[in-house]
């Protein structure tokens, strides 16, 4: 009988290998049939087994001498010969060598040697001219005299012929994978298979080919403990979806499911301010035309008003793999939250100490609160009312007039317009009517506070390069910093500044001297951080610096005011004007002309400057962005606009003679042009768009 296996395994080698074991075999010996290649499936999620059918290949007789091959004549002649000295004749050949003959073919066909299967059997029929052959098949067994036979071959009427076909019966299986990092465990089922085969009949003929029809039933007779015991073999003793697993042995078709899953981790909230009021401003972006008397909407708050809860941070629940390894949950961060002199906070909620406009400020996780008061003054501001000086909000129902002063340390407002008059603000100021041969400025301490915030930031980054260094050392001279006295410590860090960080001293020192020269203008935090860097490394008789904690600490009130100052100016700081004429315009963040335009005037803005009508003469200057409708006149006016190497000049119609300069490149239109944007290619060279 013809060995026959069928063998799945991760490759095709091992499959092989794994058959040769079970026939033992060698590799020459077989017919190897690849049923079906390793690969991935489900977009890679399912993992394909090798299949493999390996069958024995026909042995050779030991010591049996190899016969030389004869040709067609010589086989035919040799016949002639056996028939004649056996003496036979044809009809006496078929009934002594016919396997399960019945009828022999027609009688016309009687001198031609045939063979066919009928109702599962092999009949043969020898005419006078030659033999029939027999064409195996992989899944029929043909032994002729005993002897397996593989390949085609010639029947002789004393051929002993036998044919068998095996039924085959497999097995139910399924493979486990744990994947994304152990979280799941995805079964892979195959179902069991009942295999009938039976012989095709065939009619008569001199090449049979044999033929096997096969009948396929599907099985599953596999038990849910099967899968949970190779799921605790793999290390999976939680998380087992059980409803999973007995729907797996209800199916009678390939499947693929999740049959455990691990914990996954439930993500922390983090800290933030819950607003109760509403806070809008004025956006010139967001009507062609401007109701000036809807310019500011503004919500007063009044005292012992809840403006804001304080949510605090929620943590989250760490999760766990198939395999009880943890999955931490990332970390939740809380807001920095800083109360101005008029806000409290009482417990979780932010309370207002006086009645006024509320300013909130936030730049990332940092949140700074307060409320202004606010200065009401429905008239003009003239020699009878004289200059208006407040802490906090102004507005102003009139206009302003010529050689008078408004300052304020939070935003001014006016209803009307400003002559030959100088208006200061923190905040915002915002413009009804036109502007002419006036100076308006808006934030310039905004922009003494981003230089204290650049000099700390300098400040901040050595420290922390100090703080390092002591580390190193200590691990260096494996000493603790327990081992070292407060004044070793402080002498170790003076030894580290003098010799690596030499430049820490001029720095410290500059920064030390602006807080106080500023003392008055500026929040007490930075008059704080102020202290503690001169005591610990100025002051020869402070003996604070303890040990390498109030060190960190330091850093860490550095480190705030780092992050609450060092970023971009606000985007609350604007300066808002229809019309200017004559005038110099300042701000730290922005600058809109919301109408007309500017005639003669210098405008300067840290940020952008955006003009919706013309720009005739004078000289305009924002770092980010300058965009404008018109630039310069048909008449000789000269018109400069400057923008930083990184900016970007946008001008819908440019006249000749006006210039531009983007850093220290300038281009002078020497005729009208529309659509420019220009700004510095990757070379450095002035690209106009």
């Amino acid at each position: 009988m013809k060995k026959v296996v069928t063998v799945q395994a991760n490759t095709v080698e091992e499959a092989v290998q794994q058959a040769l074991d079970i026939l033992k075999l060698t590799r020459q010996q077989v017919h190897v049939e690849i049923l079906t290649n390793p690969g991935r499936r489900l977009m890679g999620l399912r993992k394909v087994m090798a299949e493999v059918k390996v069958s024995a290949k026909e042995r050779m007789a030991e010591n049996k001498p190899v016969e030389r091959q004869l040709s067609k004549v010589e086989e035919l002649a040799a016949l002639v010969d056996r028939l004649d000295m056996e003496n036979l004749t044809p009809s006496t050949t078929r009934i002594e060598h016919t396997v399960a003959q019945e009828k022999s073919p027609v009688k016309s066909e009687q001198n031609i040697s045939s063979a066919r299967i009928h109702k599962g059997e092999i009949q043969f029929h020898f005419g006078e001219d030659r033999l029939p052959s027999v064409i195996p098949n992989d899944q029929a067994i043909v032994t002729i005299n005993g002897e397996l036979r593989l390949e085609p071959v010639l029947i002789q009427p004393e051929d002993q012929v036998n044919i068998t076909i095996q039924d085959e019966v497999i097995a139910p299986k399924f493979t486990i994978q744990l994947m994304e990092k152990d979280m799941i465990a995805l079964l892979s089922f195959t179902p069991g298979k009942r295999v009938k085969r039976s012989l095709v009949d065939t009619s008569w003929s001199p090449r049979l080919v044999i033929r096997v029809e096969e009948t396929i039933e599907y099985t599953n007779d596999l038990k849910p403990q099967a899968i949970v015991d190779e799921l605790k073999v793999m290390g999976v003793q939680q998380g087992i979806l059980f409803p999973a697993i007995k729907k797996v042995t209800e199916v009678d078709k390939p499947y693929e499911l999740i049959v455990a899953k691990g914990t996954l981790p439930v993500a922390g909230t983090h800290g933030d301010l819950e607003v109760h009021i509403r806070y809008e401003e004025f956006d010139p972006d967001s009507e062609e035309k401007v109701d000036f008397r809807e310019m500011n909407a503004i919500t007063n708050v009044k005292e012992g008003q809840v403006i804001a809860t304080h949510i605090a941070p929620v943590p989250g629940t760490p999760g766990q793999s198939l395999l009880g390894r943890p999955i931490p949950v990332k970390p939740v961060r809380d807001i920095v939250l800083r109360t101005g002199k008029n806000v409290k906070q009482v417990q979780e909620d932010i309370v207002t100490l006086i009645s006024g406009k509320p300013m909130l400020d936030r730049r990332d996780r940092l949140v700074k609160i307060d409320v202004n008061n606010e200065f009401n003054h429905p008239g003009e501001v003239s020699l009878e009312s004289g200059n208006i000086r407040f802490e906090g909000d102004v507005r102003i129902g009139g206009n302003v007039l010529p050689s008078m002063f408004v300052g304020a340390t939070g935003s001014v407002f006016i209803g009307g317009s400003v002559t030959k008059a100088e208006i200061h603000a923190m905040k915002t100021v915002m413009v009804k009517g036109n502007v002419l041969s006036s100076t308006i400025s808006v934030g310039k301490q905004e922009a003494n506070v981003s230089e204290l915030a650049a000099l700390i930031k300098n400040v901040t980054d050595m420290l922390v390069q100090i703080k390092e260094a002591v580390n190193q050392i200590f691990i260096i001279r494996g000493q603790g910093e327990a081992e070292l006295s407060p004044s070793e410590l402080k002498r170790l860090i003076s030894i580290l500044m003098e010799k690596r960080y030499a430049q820490f001293e001029d720095v410290n020192k500059k920064f030390i001297q602006k807080v106080r020269e500023q003392k008055d203008r500026v929040d007490e935090e930075w008059v704080h951080v102020a202290d503690r860097l001169y005591d610990l490394f100025i002051n020869p008789l402070n003996e604070k610096l303890q040990n390498m904690g109030e060190f960190e600490q330091l850093i860490e009130e550095a480190y705030i005011l780092v992050q609450l100052y060092d970023t971009e100016s606000s985007p609350h700081i604007k300066l808002i004007v229809p019309y200017a004429i004559n005038s110099t315009l300042y701000s730290c963040g922005h600058i809109d002309i919301v109408s007309k335009g500017v005639y003669h005037s210098n405008l300067t803005a840290d940020e952008t400057i955006k003009i919706k009508g013309v720009c005739r003469g004078g000289e305009i200057y924002a770092r980010l962005e300058v965009s404008l409708q018109e630039a310069g006149s048909e008449s000789p006016v000269k018109t400069v606009i400057r923008t930083s190497e990184e900016g970007r000049i946008k001008i819908g119609t440019a006249y000749a003679g006006t210039e531009i300069y983007v850093g220290m490149r300038k281009y002078v239109f020497s005729k009208d042009a529309t659509n420019i944007s220009a700004h510095l290619d990757a070379e450095g060279e002035l690209d106009l768009g």
